[in-house]
């Protein structure tokens, strides 16, 4: 019987050697798929990121670490702050802190930076 698609050597010993490779090749592909799977699956069990917080407060540098701007949750400007809650937010302004520029949201009713 000749197959058009692969042609195989008549030899037996050759046959064996090509049995062989094809074994070797699907273990392979069966440890990949296992792996694959496992991942999969971890993908699929961890919880998704936290959403970032509405409201954020940017302290200083140097010792006081004093509130220097607060900004909305959004805006990506700085890292150095906390999450803050709409009345420590608010608090903040009311001492004088200011807002960010870019933020545009004195009330923080605006969620873009």
């Amino acid at each position: 019987m000749q197959d058009a698609l692969l042609p195989l050597p008549p030899a037996l010993d050759q046959l064996l050697v090509i049995r062989r490779w094809l074994e070797l090749t699907l273990a392979r592909v069966d440890e990949r798929i296992t792996a694959v799977r496992a991942a999969d699956e971890q993908r699929a069990h961890r919880l998704p990121p936290p959403e970032p917080p509405r409201w954020w407060i940017e302290y200083g540098i140097g010792a006081g670490r004093r509130p220097d701007r607060v900004h909305t949750g959004a805006c990506k400007v700085t890292s150095r702050g906390r999450a803050a809650t709409r009345d420590g937010w608010a608090f903040q302004l009311t001492l004088g802190v200011q807002s960010h520029p870019l933020s545009g949201a004195i009330n923080g009713s605006k969620t873009g930076s």
